[in-house]
């Protein structure tokens, strides 16, 4: 009879659980550094104080827009309320801005008069809508650097609207 014989085998898998507590102690190692390099890429500010607009606050407290970015589009004229105050002295010029204002499509409160009377056309947003302001100076041909702030508080109560435009004589009639 005839016998056969295995070949003989390496050693036995798995020999040695400190082998395998090792494999797993450093694979958990490997995962937490995984882990916690991908929450640090985009979870810090940086020390001058950004905003997730891209735009940065510096130790004086003013804000840039960072290099690259591009401000929001202005909104459509029916998103927009626009008062429009008398302050050139011409009665009935805030009524008739304020239907051509609205011919084009913006939204307007009814007309007012301003307290004081101003040289030029001033057109003032509140804050979050400068882009719709310069669309509306624009739109109705006020001159170069007719946006300005509005001051608080304003000359005249703006009645929910977004944009007061001061009527000037330059616009008037």
């Amino acid at each position: 009879m005839q016998t056969t014989e295995r070949p003989p085998t390496g050693p036995a898998r798995g020999g040695s659980p400190v082998r395998g507590v090792v494999l797993v102690a450093v694979a958990v190692v490997l995962g937490f550094f995984v882990l916690r390099a991908i929450d640090d890429t985009g979870s810090g500010t940086s020390a001058a104080g950004s905003d997730p607009t891209g735009s940065e606050t510096t130790a004086g407290g003013d804000t840039t827009e960072a290099p690259g970015t591009t401000a929001p589009p202005a909104r459509a004229p029916a998103e927009v309320i626009v008062i429009v105050a008398n302050a050139s002295g011409v009665q009935g010029a805030a009524a008739e801005q304020t239907e051509a204002i609205q011919g084009g499509g913006y939204q307007v409160a009814a007309a007012a008069n301003a307290p004081d009377a101003v040289e030029a056309t001033q057109v003032m947003p509140v804050p979050g809508f400068e882009a719709e302001a310069a669309v509306l100076a624009a739109d109705i041909g006020a001159a170069e650097g007719a946006v300005v702030p509005l001051p608080d508080p304003p000359p005249v109560d703006l009645a929910g609207a977004n944009i007061l435009v001061l009527l000037g004589p330059d616009l008037a009639g």
